[in-house]
């Protein structure tokens, strides 16, 4: 080590301690694994927490080595001794006082953190991190633990698989109120779902009590899970999308997980599409996607076809929006699945005009006529 750091250190003078600055970052960079162990030596000591002398160095101290670390980028030759640092403060009060002002250990924690957890994008350095810093989400120390859940947001980007082992503990944070996680969910569901949707309902239940940004990341969390077809997480989801998609904030989104779910479970979805119509009526920007869930339903058996048609026609005749094309798709698709819907001139029909408005004219004539002949 050093022989400055050996004095400050080993003597605990506050007064050389600045002379750690004049230093070249190169000159110390070898020392620096071992001034981190001594400072953990001293800042577990019973007296640490009332030792203002010793604090102040350690403060000191910890800001210089941070430094050389970032500037000589040896943050992986280093990272075990940080990390060890920063575990011990996890076995001291890091609760802030009455004064909201942060403990000893608190501070050294804060100062480490920003270090270590910097460098998200470094693999070797958040495998040592991460199973520390969850650790940190339950020790009473909001700032602290705001400031982890930004770092580890940045983590789960890149390292996904480093966090998915402390999925529940994450989980349990969010519904503490510490819902700057959730941007980490999406992350980590297709390694570890099951905690996830055990709290499923709970995690749904904060959505009114959400920002805008964190709802999103709520939403992405069901887009992810919805496409993993699992049967109770879209029983629990759908009612709660649908009530939410009357907001328009979320549209985009909701449909997209709509039609996910459409796509392979589309029964799950039929005794709401009145409320999808009233929607889509209030929103016509949304008719494009409301007509693949219709048509995704439509396609189930013929009496849901026969229910489904009329609304496609009938927004067919509408001039309002743009999606006539689509609309077009998903009623012929479907008349050509249940041919005995439209009978053997539904072709003509689609061929008879370039006017949506006549062509829907045709349709709601021929549907109304095939539902007098079933009515007989």
């Amino acid at each position: 080590m050093h022989q400055l750091f050996r004095l400050v250190l080993g003597q605990k003078d506050l007064s050389r301690a600045g002379d750690l600055f004049s230093l070249d970052d190169s000159e110390i960079e070898d020392s620096l694994t071992e001034a981190l162990e001594q400072i953990k030596i001293i800042s577990s000591s019973s007296d640490y927490q009332t030792n203002n002398n010793d604090q102040a160095v350690v403060e000191i101290c910890i800001t210089r080595i941070t430094t050389a670390i970032r500037e000589t980028e040896s943050i992986e030759k280093h990272a075990k001794a940080l990390v060890g640092l920063w575990d011990s403060c996890l076995e001291h009060n890091l609760k802030p006082s009455g004064r909201d002002e942060d403990t000893p250990h608190a501070k050294i924690a804060s100062d480490i953190m920003s270090c270590i957890l910097q460098n998200y994008n470094r693999p070797p350095v958040m495998a040592l991190a991460i199973p520390i810093a969850v650790k940190f989400l339950h020790r009473g120390n909001k700032e602290l633990c705001r400031n982890m859940s930004n770092y580890l947001s940045l983590a789960a980007i890149t390292k996904a698989d480093l966090l998915a082992d402390h999925t529940e503990v994450i989980v349990k944070s969010i519904l503490q109120g510490n819902v700057m996680l959730l941007r980490v969910l999406p992350a980590v569901y297709d390694k570890q779902p099951q905690p996830i949707n055990r709290h499923l309902t709970e995690l749904l239940a904060l959505m009114s009590q959400l920002e805008q940004p964190e709802q999103y990341h709520l939403l992405r969390l069901l887009h992810v899970a919805a496409k993993r077809k699992q049967p109770e997480v879209v029983q629990k989801c759908i009612p709660f999308l649908i009530e939410h998609l009357k907001d328009s904030t979320h549209n985009d989104i909701i449909l997209s997980i709509l039609i996910e779910i459409a796509g392979y479970e589309p029964v799950a979805l039929s005794s709401f599409l009145p409320t999808l119509r009233e929607i889509g009526e209030r929103f016509p920007y949304l008719i494009g996607q409301m007509a693949r869930i219709y048509g995704a339903v439509g396609h189930v058996d013929e009496e849901r076809a026969r229910s489904c048609l009329p609304f496609l026609v009938g927004q067919l005749a509408n001039m309002e929006h743009s999606f006539h094309h689509i609309l077009l798709l998903e009623i012929k698709s479907i008349t050509d699945t249940f041919s005995s819907i439209l009978g053997p001139q539904s072709r003509d029909i689609f061929r008879m005009s370039n006017s949506f408005t006549a062509i829907a004219k045709l349709l709601t004539w021929q549907l109304e006529t095939a539902k007098a002949r079933s009515d007989r």
